[in-house]
């Protein structure tokens, strides 16, 4: 059985994903959208609180050659790889390191490419799009932010002042991602997901990105969810174009109609399950 949910994030005065320029990132028709990345790194942080993760970023000590005084520097794939399965040295049975790999929950829902001696790669049986606002009245501001340092390679008669800098926030997006869960996939690529998976997935999804309170981030929550079961093997994408959002009086409203129209002879529609914060949902049936 496969599954397909729809994740609804609002971010309010913040910046959820931004790009390399500072500001939200943005599609070519200036609508404003956020990576699979963005929330694949709420969902891991989520769910390290109870379980191992395998692609986290961590940093250690270390001493180059070279050098006397130590540094810190994050770890590369092999050190990763290491100290979270506990070796002394990589094996060089690549069943081996795949059985390793395979413990860790974020693994097994979105695969990894391991090129380490060898090149192990698992296509993750958790897809998920990227979320494109579909709220129209959206827009990106940028504030003046200062400082308490001053810049000490500043060379004009600014240079005994503090620094100014800028931050950019988006008022008001609802990012809607489109997820998928294939478990044809996971069969035939020899990957043990769990029903248990798919229960932590789905409470990740609710609630993951609330817990994340980066200073970009703080201002955005998961709003509203539909998750359900597909007959046979079908597995269902772009289904977040068809979602509208809007808004009546002050309450966001969103409606899934065009969703359920299309999906309704292909899912059971009793495994239809929705969540629902601080909006409205609209589910037909």
């Amino acid at each position: 059985m496969n599954y397909n949910s729809i994740v609804v994030i609002n971010a309010k005065n913040a910046n959820f994903n931004a790009g390399f320029d500072g500001l939200p990132r943005r599609l070519p028709d200036g609508r404003i959208f956020a990576t699979d990345k963005a929330l694949k790194y709420c969902i891991r942080q989520y769910l390290s609180k109870k379980d191992p993760v395998f692609v986290q970023r961590e940093k250690e000590f270390v001493t180059e050659k070279g050098k006397d005084e130590p540094v810190l520097r994050y770890l590369t794939l092999q050190q990763n790889y290491l100290k979270k399965c506990k070796k002394d040295k990589m094996p060089k049975n690549e069943k081996e390191i795949l059985d390793d790999l395979n413990k860790f929950i974020d693994i097994r829902l979105f695969g990894v490419v391991f090129a380490v001696d060898s090149n192990i790669s698992l296509t993750g049986p958790c897809q998920i799009s990227y979320g494109v606002n579909q709220y129209g009245a959206s827009s990106i501001f940028t504030t003046e932010i200062l400082s308490p340092f001053r810049n000490p390679s500043e060379k004009s008669e600014e240079s005994r002042q503090t620094t100014m800098g800028e931050q950019s926030r988006a008022d008001d997006v609802y990012y809607v991602y489109d997820v998928c869960v294939s478990m044809n996939s996971a069969k035939k690529q020899g990957i043990p997901l769990m029903e248990e998976d798919i229960k932590k997935l789905k409470e990740a999804l609710k609630y993951s990105v609330d817990e994340v309170t980066s200073t970009t981030k703080f201002g955005c929550e998961t709003v509203s969810m539909i998750w359900f079961a597909n007959k046979g093997d079908k597995v269902f994408n772009n289904l977040n174009a068809l979602v509208k959002v809007t808004k009546e009086t002050d309450e966001a409203v969103v409606d899934y109609t065009k969703v359920i129209q299309l999906i309704k002879n292909d899912v059971d529609l009793k495994s239809i399950e929705q969540y629902a914060n601080k909006v409205r949902n609209i589910v037909p049936g």
